[in-house]
């Protein structure tokens, strides 16, 4: 609580919301410190009666064997390792009583955590199963697919959804947030499968294909960069396995995101540390740009673009989007929008609208048929 307070105290200033921030702080901090005192009290409670019911038996056990040694039913020697045995027990009793809260709050955790590892996916990507393609060409099409997200099953996200990608040609999605636009990447990926219909791969469903193999043919660009705790250069190579990777062909993917230039720029060029906490070196265009070296590094046959530019500022999405133009030539390429001006060169577009693509086909031709795309399309053109 107190830590998302602090990250909102900005937007609390300008609304001149500081007493409320304040008060909101006082209120959350109490109601915490009240609820821990309450717990505290009742735990010292729990352990003074254990502990002074300890005491108690030790008075009596003395007591009693005073009598024994007394009466010359045992001698003190006797009496002394009785004593230590007895002594270690019930302190060993009273340390696992005192964890007892911790323990159970362990055994709730590893639980979940356990119940975690052991769910089992159907799909497996390290399975030795499925065709390979030998020349496969980029040709998709997704026929009537039903899906639904397991944690949602009862809510189809996309409902009778067909729509077709050309080989070598770019479609591009449109349409209003969860509309199930990005749910067409995580099915090409086969993240999951669909609950009807077929997503084929020049003609063969992607559910008979490795998908080691499948996922080897897309280059994936999300609209946030994810870069790894490594160097620019270990970067771009993460996720090849299957072969090594010389330094010019780093460079030439880099060259080809339009990143090289500035990538030697820096004191230690491929060598510069980012991805790190905190990391402040590289621009969000820059970070964008390595993340499409990485995924041209792979060699793609298809490229997945989710909103890509969305989070830039107009002059790195100028950057990138060229970057994305020239690489995205001679692929098939799939791309989720939230700008018009940046799919209008597309060969296809479709609008999806409550799961189904409502309208398909060029720019020019969509904006004719005056739908949900038209009005989108105005709406551009009176903001700008």
């Amino acid at each position: 609580m107190q830590l998302k307070l602090f990250k909102i105290f900005v937007p609390y200033r300008t609304f001149n919301q500081e007493e409320f921030f304040i008060n909101k702080y006082e209120d959350a901090f109490n109601n915490d410190f009240k609820s821990r005192m309450f717990k505290i009290q009742i735990q010292a409670s729990g352990k003074a009666i254990a502990n002074s019911f300890l005491y108690f038996i030790h008075v009596t056990a003395f007591s009693y064997r005073a009598s024994l040694v007394e009466n010359g039913e045992m001698i003190f020697d006797q009496v002394f390792r009785v004593f230590i045995v007895i002594n270690f027990a019930s302190m060993s009793v009273g340390r696992s009583t005192s964890a007892m809260p911790d323990y159970n709050l362990a055994k709730a955790a590893a639980r979940r955590i356990l119940a975690l590892r052991d769910q089992k996916s159907t799909i497996d990507p390290y399975d030795d199963n499925g065709s390979k393609l030998n020349n496969a060409r980029g040709n998709i099409k997704f026929h009537d697919i039903n899906f639904a997200y397991p944690t949602r099953a009862k809510r189809l996200v996309l409902n009778k959804f067909n729509l077709t990608c050309l080989e070598g040609q770019t479609t591009a999605l449109v349409g209003s947030s969860g509309c199930g636009k990005s749910t067409t990447i995580s099915l090409l990926l086969h993240f999951y499968d669909p609950k009807n219909g077929r997503i084929l791969l020049d003609g063969q469903d992607i559910q008979t294909l490795n998908v080691n193999w499948l996922r080897s043919l897309i280059g994936y660009i999300q609209q946030e960069p994810i870069l790894f705790d490594r160097t620019i250069a270990e970067n771009i190579v993460y996720g090849i396995n299957d072969r090594q990777v010389s330094f010019e062909e780093v460079q030439k993917a880099a060259k080809q995101a339009n990143v090289h230039d500035e990538i030697i720029l820096f004191p230690k060029g491929y060598n510069t540390h980012c991805g790190g906490v905190g990391d402040t070196q590289l621009s969000g265009g820059q970070k964008q740009r390595i993340t499409i070296a990485r995924a041209l590094l792979r060699k793609p046959k298809i490229l997945l673009l989710d909103e890509t530019t969305s989070a830039l500022d107009n002059k790195s999405e100028g950057i990138v989007q060229n970057a994305i133009d020239k690489v995205r030539a001679g692929r098939t390429c799939l791309t989720i929008a939230h700008r018009l001006t940046t799919i209008q060169n597309s060969e296809n577009i479709g609008v999806v609208e409550h799961g189904s693509v409502r309208e398909q086909d060029r720019h020019e031709e969509v904006l004719r048929k005056k739908g949900f795309y038209y009005k989108l399309d105005q709406a551009t053109v009176e903001v700008s």
